[in-house]
């Protein structure tokens, strides 16, 4: 049997950093095994919400809105592969890399969430090398319902 990538194993699907602060959800360990690097959550749809809060900011802070921007980012060229990284999320959701999208404006939030969803979606495929199980799917749903 093959072990779960490390995200699914951490219900944090998009691999966020811990941090000093906490988010909803985050806990300490799971299953009496700590993960130094990156946040873990009691269930994965407190990681999509991060995940999504987190997205949401890079637009509201950063003035971010382009999946080459967000991606550079979210994964910076230092640790990653960006430009990869960015490329697969662009062609999972049929966008060119320096289209404008919109995750966080005020104007339309049902595109906006649906935005979203898809760019949550298209991460983790890159993250966890598979797209959401249904499961996840419901997860990211519960998890964006709590933004």
């Amino acid at each position: 049997m093959t072990q779960q990538p490390r995200g699914i194993r951490n219900n944090n699907p998009l691999n966020i950093v811990r941090g000093r602060s906490k988010w909803l959800g985050e806990v300490d360990s799971l299953g009496g095994k700590r993960d130094s690097a990156f946040c873990q959550f009691e269930k994965l749809c407190y990681g999509y919400r991060a995940a999504g809060k987190l997205l949401q900011r890079y637009q509201t802070k950063y003035k971010l809105y382009t999946i080459e921007g967000i991606i550079n980012k979210w994964a910076p060229p230092c640790e990653n592969n960006t430009k990869a990284y960015a490329t697969r999320v662009a062609q999972q959701m049929t966008k060119e890399l320096g289209t404008p999208i919109s995750v966080a404006s005020l104007l339309d939030l049902v595109k906006d969430r649906i935005t979203l969803r898809a760019l949550i979606v298209s991460m983790h495929l890159v993250e966890n090398g598979q797209l959401p199980t249904a499961i996840e799917r419901e997860a990211i749903n519960q998890g964006l319902s709590m933004l």
